[in-house]
């Protein structure tokens, strides 16, 4: 796994942020072509209630869940630590009406290990298609350099 300095993991966070607010991602397939050119960006798809659907691989090296695991788990209670949890609830059903998700910047997150994580996290919110249902992703580079154990 690769941990990136925070000044590139800022950036690389903040471009994909704007440009899915600027609409470059009006379908989920250039979405998750961006995604495959970026694999290196832990992402983590999840609903309006926090319910994970998507896992990618580099989610798995950064926090140590086997997809199976963390897929149709919740988002909050798998990686944020308590006192995060009811300010992200709030940011996740504040968005489903807003379509905007707070600013890009680094947290500390919860490893399988029950270990702590820093990284740069950002979230972004699709209604595609015309769906009333949002499609919420998060994106984190680690910025330390301890893996997660698997």
């Amino acid at each position: 796994m690769k941990y990136y300095a925070y000044e590139l993991a800022k950036k690389t966070i903040q471009g994909i942020c704007r440009d899915a607010a600027d609409g470059k991602y009006d379908t989920r397939e250039k979405f998750m072509g961006m995604l495959a050119q970026n694999p290196h960006i832990a992402v983590q798809g999840y609903n309006a209630f926090g319910k994970i659907f998507y896992w990618n691989d580099a989610s798995i090296d950064v926090y140590g869940y086997r997809e199976e695991d963390a897929v149709n788990s919740d988002l909050i209670e798998l990686l944020l630590p308590p006192g995060m949890q009811p300010f992200a609830r709030d940011a996740v059903q504040a968005a489903r009406k807003t379509k905007r998700m707070p600013a890009p910047g680094p947290c500390d997150l919860i490893r399988v290990s029950q270990e702590v994580v820093t990284v740069y996290s950002g979230h972004v919110v699709f209604f595609w298609e015309n769906n009333t249902t949002p499609e919420f992703y998060c994106l984190d580079l680690p910025l330390e350099s301890k893996p997660a154990q698997r």
